[in-house]
C-alpha cells in the first residue's frame, strides 16, 4: 500500500528521467573529456545529446537510455568531425578533428535509420505505382541485376524497348519522389 504520507514522485525530485539527466550528465562530460573534446564543445554535445534523447525517451525503456545518450554523443562527435572535414576541404578555416572523432563506430544515428526507413518506404511506394510492364522491367534491372539483353529475352521484347521502359521508370519514380518531397515540405510549412 502506497505511503500517503510521502509527495509524489514529481515533487520528491522529478521524473525518472529528470534524474537520468542529472544523474547521466557529468558521467557524458567526462566520456567526452577522455575523447579529447574541448570542454565548450563536450559542453555543447552533451546538451545536443541530452535534448535528442528527450525525443526518444518516451519510446525506449529506460534501461536503453544511457546506451542510447552516448551513441547519441558518438554521432554528434561524428557529424562535428564530418563537418569540420568539410570545411576544411572548401577552403575554410582549418579546424583540426580530434583524433577521437575519426575512431567512432560508423553505425547511422536513430535519426539517419528513421530517415532511411521513410526513404525507403517512398521508394517502394513509387515503385508500386509505376505501370506493369514498365515496373517489371525496372526490377529485373535494377533488383535481379539483368542486363538489358537478358530482360529483353526473358519479357521477350526488344533491347530498346527494356532502354525505353527503364527510362520511363526512371523518369515517372523522379517525378514522384520529387511530388512527395514536395508535398512533405508544404505539410511542414
Amino acid at each position: 500500500m502506497p505511503d500517503s504520507t510521502r509527495p509524489p514522485e514529481s515533487e520528491r525530485g522529478g521524473s525518472r528521467l529528470d534524474r537520468f539527466v542529472r544523474e547521466r550528465r557529468l558521467p557524458l562530460l567526462r566520456f567526452l573529456s577522455r575523447m579529447n573534446v574541448q570542454e565548450h564543445d563536450a559542453q555543447d554535445i552533451a546538451q545536443e545529446s541530452l535534448a535528442r534523447l528527450l525525443r526518444y525517451s518516451a519510446s525506449e525503456p529506460a534501461e536503453a537510455w544511457q546506451a542510447l545518450l552516448y551513441r547519441i554523443a558518438i554521432n554528434l562527435l561524428r557529424d562535428r568531425a564530418r563537418h569540420a572535414r568539410m570545411e576544411q576541404r572548401l577552403g575554410a578555416a582549418p579546424v583540426e578533428p580530434s583524433a577521437a572523432a575519426e575512431a567512432v563506430s560508423p553505425e547511422p544515428s536513430p535519426e539517419q535509420h528513421a530517415s532511411g526507413r521513410e526513404a525507403l518506404a517512398r521508394m517502394q511506394a513509387a515503385i508500386g505505382q509505376l505501370p506493369a510492364r514498365c515496373r517489371e522491367v525496372y526490377l529485373l534491372h535494377r533488383i535481379e541485376g539483368m542486363t538489358y539483353p537478358e530482360i529483353a529475352h526473358r519479357s521477350g521484347i526488344s533491347s530498346k524497348a527494356v532502354e525505353k521502359h527503364i527510362s520511363r521508370a526512371l523518369r515517372l519514380l523522379r517525378a514522384q519522389l520529387e511530388a512527395g518531397t514536395t508535398r512533405n515540405q508544404e505539410d511542414v510549412l
